[in-house]
């Protein structure tokens, strides 16, 4: 009957908690923030949406629409892994510098009045949103169209639709971050 119990207490420490309202906000809040960032690729030149599929071998619309839905939610993965330690911290840091000026008084105290978490998040989600248009589109995405499927492109990506990527994942970074942030305080009441 011992062996049992330590048993049960070994698996409840060994047994990940996973918590609903965060996978709700990193699905929701990557799909919400793929969506625009696509948006924007595809208001800008179309082929920037082929290519995020090509990056898999799906060479289409439809292909670049499923790759980029997919990254929008592994993307937001490493995002809430680091906010989920971080976030009341930086909820502070924020109330503390809009109190201190009269400037982001104005501009931020109603916002941090009707979602503290939401405003937050969303500010770090577009610092994420830049790190991953730096990372991903700038960079890594190049190379391996270079490498990998043999295509002529430049890395660093470090031209017109490279920038209007980089502003396309920012843009993403921060949807998805405000989705992400108001799901969690929506759910905790």
């Amino acid at each position: 009957m011992a062996v049992r119990s330590r048993l049960a207490a070994l698996h409840s420490r060994l047994s990940p908690s996973i918590d609903t309202s965060a996978v709700e906000g990193v699905v929701i809040g990557g799909l919400f923030g793929a969506l625009q960032a696509g948006l924007v690729m595809s208001l800008y030149r179309t082929e920037m949406v082929y290519e995020i599929g090509g990056i898999v071998g799906l060479y289409s619309l439809n292909g670049g629409w499923y790759v980029l839905l997919a990254l929008g939610i592994l993307f937001g993965i490493p995002f809430v892994a680091f906010v989920s330690g971080s976030i009341n911290s930086f909820a502070n840091t924020v109330i503390m510098l809009s109190s201190r000026s009269s400037v982001l008084q104005k501009l931020l105290v109603p916002l941090l009045k009707r979602s503290a978490l939401g405003v937050t998040c969303a500010g770090v989600g577009q610092l994420y949103g830049i790190a991953v248009g730096v990372l991903f589109q700038l960079i890594a995405m190049p190379i391996w169209l270079r490498l990998v499927m043999g295509l002529s492109v430049p890395a660093p990506y470090l031209t017109v639709g490279g920038i209007v990527g980089l502003v396309a994942w920012a843009l993403y970074g921060g949807a998805m971050g405000l989705v992400y942030g108001l799901i969690l305080e929506n759910s905790t009441g």
